[in-house]
């Protein structure tokens, strides 16, 4: 058995120096390189080959410093200084797909005999520069989700004493990214992205089929519910295809969702966030959208003020769905309906560009066209709007491959 645990160690720190030398590894102070401070005419450190492989140096064991920083951070979150994380990912610099599997690859096995943090509160990261990051990059053509998710749940998480869950429901056409945004939550929020101990997430459809079994749905997921609460100080939870919830279901989440007055001596407060995505009056919004741009106003103008409204209104009026009946959205307990917009040629171009570099292939400018292209636009018309956003452009580079 010692045997063993000795041949795993040193398997560990194999695998620990082979991710140390992917470009670098953090030196010892003091450390000098052969070829620094010998720059004189005629030396062959200064050959200008010399001094380009000098700067790839220097810049790998910048690099490998973040590795290092990154993999102890995820296995001793306890010991990990936010500022050298934060300095470890600085504002449009992340791993690449490659290099995050081959760190969540060690992180793991290292932790299958050794003890880390096993998940709970201590696996939550709160990586705000993280999130704005992914919703100014990754996340295209949705001005408004950007400045709202981020603000809003930054705020609710660093209230101090929250008096209630926050409850945010996400409205747009399928495709526009409400589920992009719900994982780039998750991810940023908890080390273990949807594998979090304090995240749980629920498909309609799926998780509560049968109407005649709401009763039962109920209990499950009120236990669900306080399982998760008891486990971790900050939950978050997920409803995929909220308009198809029974309206008895939804109950459950209005005693979290009205404000509580503040008791005097209560040792541990608890944040949840309840996330709805709904496909629910996507079409009012793109009415909306239209209609602005038709009058001369370009996307970016388009406010919260201009949309809101509209979309709050036709979800209470809407008759076939328990989503807009309930007392959730009947007595204004969602903090706030953010509106995704419809996303245009430009958008789909850059959703395609995306694709192919998060599989590490190349394109072309003219491949990206092609994707586009191959996307049905709508209103017949105006041919403006992707009838589809961004779904299938994967299964879509696929063709271009086979």
């Amino acid at each position: 058995m010692l045997r063993g645990s000795w041949r795993q160690l040193w398997l560990f720190l194999l695998l620990l120096l082979l991710l140390l030398l992917l470009p670098g590894a953090p030196e010892p102070r003091g450390t000098s390189r052969p070829w620094e401070g010998t720059d004189e005419p005629g030396s062959a450190w200064a050959w200008p080959g010399f001094q380009r492989l000098q700067e790839q140096l220097r810049a790998a064991g910048a690099l490998s410093k973040r590795y290092w920083t990154l993999f102890s951070c995820q296995v001793w979150p306890d010991d990990c200084d936010e500022d050298e994380e934060a300095a470890a990912r600085p504002l449009g610099w992340r791993l690449s797909l490659l290099g995050q599997r081959y760190l969540d690859l060690l992180t793991t096995w290292y932790c299958s005999f050794q003890d880390c943090c096993p998940g709970g509160d201590c696996r939550i990261s709160n990586n705000f520069t993280g999130l704005e990051w992914d919703l100014n990059v990754r996340l295209h053509g949705q001005h408004l989700v950007r400045q709202l998710v981020l603000r809003t749940v930054r705020g609710y998480l660093e209230t101090p004493q929250p008096d209630k869950a926050l409850a945010l429901s996400f409205h747009g056409w399928s495709g526009t990214g409400k589920n992009f945004v719900a994982r780039m939550l998750v991810e940023n929020l908890y080390r273990d992205g949807l594998m979090s101990d304090c995240v749980r997430m629920f498909i309609a459809t799926f998780h509560f089929p049968h109407r005649k079994y709401v009763d039962l749905y109920k209990e499950q997921l009120m236990g669900q519910i306080r399982e998760t609460q008891q486990l971790c100080h900050q939950t978050l939870f997920i409803f995929d295809e909220a308009e198809k919830l029974h309206p008895g279901l939804l109950e459950v989440l209005e005693p979290h969702l009205e404000r509580r007055a503040p008791e005097g001596h209560r040792a541990e407060f608890t944040w949840t966030i309840f996330l709805f995505l709904s496909n629910l009056r996507g079409d009012i919004i793109n009415e909306v959208v239209l209609k602005l741009l038709k009058a001369g106003w370009s996307r970016e103008e388009i406010t919260m003020e201009h949309l809101e409204p509209h979309l709050q209104a036709e979800i209470v009026e809407t008759t076939d769905n328990g989503f807009g009946h309930s007392r959730l959205v009947k007595e204004n307990l969602i903090d706030s309906f953010i509106p995704f917009l419809p996303l245009e040629y430009r958008h789909v171009r850059l959703c395609a560009r995306d694709a192919f570099l998060s599989q590490e292939l190349l394109y072309t400018e003219e491949t990206l066209d092609e994707i586009a292209q191959m996307m049905a636009y709508v209103p017949k018309e105006e041919q403006l709007f992707s009838s589809q956003g961004c779904k299938s452009i994967s299964q879509r580079i696929n063709y271009f491959l086979s």
